[in-house]
């Protein structure tokens, strides 16, 4: 996924009004655990007491598959998502570290964001192994897109 990364155009992306939702919406806290609020709002049957921890939890509420949204150019897409959420999560001060678990396979690009917790992951630490393509960013790393 890194070199597709290194020739993304970002410039020329704008993000479709129900991308946009997932930023302007923010995020809310509930039982020690941060959610986009778009994301929190669809009706699941999932709940925390199903995962091994508050990441797993994160992982599986704050997940967006770009795809069904737009139709190609997937990875620059999710990129400026990435970007904006993460905007909207600084301007809203949170001190915690959120980071999104991008995932590229064959059929489109899935995020996931998450928490940083000490002791807690849901990748392995070995990206090599996964048979998708798989990126982890952070918040913290106030340009990743090599924008100014």
């Amino acid at each position: 996924m890194s070199e597709t990364y290194k020739y993304a155009a970002f410039s020329s992306i704008e993000l479709q009004k129900e991308l946009l939702e997932f930023v302007e919406k923010g995020f809310l806290v509930e039982d020690g655990c941060y959610f986009l609020s778009k994301c929190f709002c669809v009706v699941t049957n999932a709940t925390q007491d199903d995962f091994p921890d508050n990441t797993g939890y994160e992982c599986f509420i704050n997940s967006i598959n770009v795809d069904d949204y737009v139709e190609d150019k997937f990875l620059e897409y999710g990129l400026c998502l990435v970007s904006k959420v993460f905007s909207k999560w600084r301007s809203m001060c949170f001190e915690k570290e959120l980071r999104a678990i991008l995932s590229m396979d064959e059929f489109g690009l899935k995020i996931k964001f998450h928490v940083f917790r000490n002791g807690e992951s849901w990748l392995d630490s070995e990206l090599e192994g996964y048979e998708e393509a798989v990126m982890l960013v952070s918040s913290i790393e106030e340009n990743f897109l090599g924008t100014t």
